[in-house]
């Protein structure tokens, strides 16, 4: 029986089919913090809203240069007034750090601002955030919730939002149909 279970981030959750959470049924976490003794936190990459990237630059007195009409998505039940802005670029603004490569997440509103101005092709802005408290993570995990594997790039910008779940676990070699359906984990 596993009773410890080693987390870094960055990394990629995946939740199973049976995690009863709602707010993460079918979630493809990008997990960006983990500290066992502070907690973790992490963006959900395949929840889009209906929310347009000029609506809501323009809800912030900022006006979008690249494609207006792109989604931004809900990246978590925490924090939903606050936005998370994960983009492939070489973009050094206040309150920005390095994910892996030239992945980055920035969460000033300066940021948000100079990157509207000329925005990456490779973009993602997320509202909220998924948190867990100290150790909740790893019990999750070790319970069986959620499945880890290496950050991607293109599960984060490439892979349509309705098939980044079924891409992660068959990146990981994991058949989606063979995961079983018995019983929730919380």
């Amino acid at each position: 029986m596993i009773t410890e279970v080693v987390l870094k981030a960055p990394a990629i959750l995946i939740a199973v089919p049976q995690l009863a959470d709602t707010n993460f049924s079918r979630a493809v976490v990008l997990l960006l913090e983990h500290q066992p003794e502070e907690g973790s936190m992490g963006v959900v990459l395949n929840r889009p809203t209906e929310l347009e990237l000029g609506e809501f630059c323009s809800s912030q007195d900022m006006t979008f240069q690249g494609n207006k009409k792109g989604l931004v998505y809900s990246g978590g039940p925490v924090q939903t007034n606050r936005a998370f802005l994960v983009h492939h670029s070489d973009h050094v603004g206040p309150e920005t750090e390095d994910i892996i490569g030239r992945t980055k997440l920035s969460y000033s509103l300066e940021s948000l601002e100079l990157v509207s101005q000329t925005p990456p092709s490779r973009l993602r802005v997320f509202l909220g955030y998924a948190g867990w408290g100290p150790g909740q993570l790893a019990t999750e995990v070790i319970s069986g919730a959620w499945l880890v594997t290496d950050v991607a790039d293109e599960l984060i910008f490439d892979v349509p939002v309705e098939s980044v779940w079924e891409s992660s676990l068959r990146k990981m070699g994991i058949d989606p149909m063979q995961l079983m359906h018995s019983g929730e984990v919380h």
